[in-house]
């Protein structure tokens, strides 16, 4: 298998893909801002949010509206879809999948790690990359089999609407312990304090019980959009959008109509039934009228210039997420130039549209010169077992 499997060739790309595996990384970012300057948990009671007053209220409203809980499920889908693909093209050169997928996947799993420990504790690879060992089964079913597993799923973390709230004031009390420890190790310690305290920190108090609930509810939201990602995968209706227009149309009214209006609501009512509607309704809604809206777009070849510049960011997508998480911790937390809460939401979203445009420019100098970038490289070589191409 390693004399004759390959990567997927520069020419083979669906070119919308790539928009939106950029448009992804624009909003992981914007919805990141957040947690880049006020921690994992966004706590009122010890975070100045509002310097500028309204401004940057309407930030934080711009930013639960378009970004948060929809671009990371975004990127969900196109892992799912990216998995799929891989296998169907390997199937049909008639070479093996499995062990190809467990290093891919383990690559990922060990990166995921040491970004989660080393540079920011908000990782998904991670979580990506354990959903991965799942999913390797799933891949087994016909099309039916992926989309009913993908609506099971979505619907068991949607039911979570349907919990009542639990007026226990401990998980509360926790949260905030753990939140006011966490303020004052990133705006003040040390870099070694901080991986110390990532790798000893409890957020839930509830030990390595906590950590297994954490992962199982991530590995199930996450496996939905897998799912999904490998249907529409399966159905190419994204390699052929000019032939399925119509049915692109329909999902992109529908998950406008009910997708953004789940989502509204939050903005005015914080209860924890209309939160839960926000992230496991909304979310995934507006991810995907985010992903028909792009598709509608690169359908056309005069409106896909558009959102041309999304394709650079998004062939070098692992290292731009990498980068994110790397300059962004290093401008907030106390090893950096700790702005660690000090700026607010609204200069936040500034400094994240800068960063993204240089984030455009320099991916594509990059693309110009190479073929990949440098931990796709790395993934791509750990994974096929051999050194791919990398300058032009």
């Amino acid at each position: 298998m390693n004399k004759r499997s390959a990567p997927i060739q520069e020419t083979e790309r669906i070119s919308s893909l790539d928009m939106m595996r950029g448009f992804a990384l624009f909003g992981i970012l914007l919805a990141n801002s957040l947690h880049f300057q006020y921690g994992l948990f966004l706590i009122p009671d010890i975070h100045h949010f509002y310097p500028l007053g309204t401004l940057d209220k309407g930030a934080e409203m711009f930013i639960q509206l378009f970004a948060t809980s929809s671009f990371y499920t975004l990127f969900s889908f196109l892992f799912g879809y990216g998995m799929a693909s891989l296998k169907e093209r390997l199937e049909q050169q008639q070479l093996p999948f499995g062990t190809l997928y467990w290093r891919r996947t383990l690559i990922l799993l060990v990166v995921g790690l040491i970004h989660g420990l080393f540079i920011w504790d908000g990782d998904i690879l991670f979580t990506y990359a354990l959903t991965a060992f799942v999913l390797f089964f799933f891949l087994k079913l016909k099309e039916r089999g992926l989309l009913i597993w993908s609506i099971v799923l979505l619907f068991i973390m949607a039911l979570s609407i349907a919990v009542p709230e639990d007026d226990s004031t401990t998980f509360d009390e926790q949260l905030l312990h753990y939140s006011i420890a966490e303020k004052e190790t990133l705006s003040l310690k040390s870099y070694p304090d901080v991986v110390q305290f990532r790798l000893f920190s409890d957020p839930l108090g509830l030990g390595l019980i906590g950590d297994m609930i954490i992962h199982a509810s991530a590995i199930i939201s996450v496996l939905g959009m897998f799912l999904l990602g490998a249907f529409v995968a399966r159905k190419k209706w994204l390699v052929h959008p000019l032939q399925y227009r119509s049915l692109l149309f329909r999902v992109w009214w529908i998950t406008l109509l009910i997708g953004f209006p789940s989502k509204i609501i939050y903005l005015f009512n914080d209860s924890y039934t209309y939160e839960m509607l926000h992230t496991t309704v909304g979310g995934p809604l507006v991810a995907m009228f985010y992903a028909s809206s792009i598709a509608l777009l690169a359908s056309s070849a005069r409106q896909s210039n558009i959102l041309y510049a999304f394709t650079y960011v998004g062939r070098l997508s692992l290292t731009n997420y990498l980068l994110q998480s790397l300059v962004f911790t290093t401008i907030f937390y106390g090893y950096g130039f700790n702005l660690f809460g000090r700026i607010g939401i609204f200069t936040g979203l500034l400094l994240c549209f800068s960063f993204f445009t240089i984030q455009v420019l320099a991916s594509k100098w990059w693309l110009n010169r190479f073929y990949i970038g440098p931990f796709e490289w790395g993934w791509r070589a750990g994974t096929y077992l051999r050194l791919p191409k990398l300058r032009r």
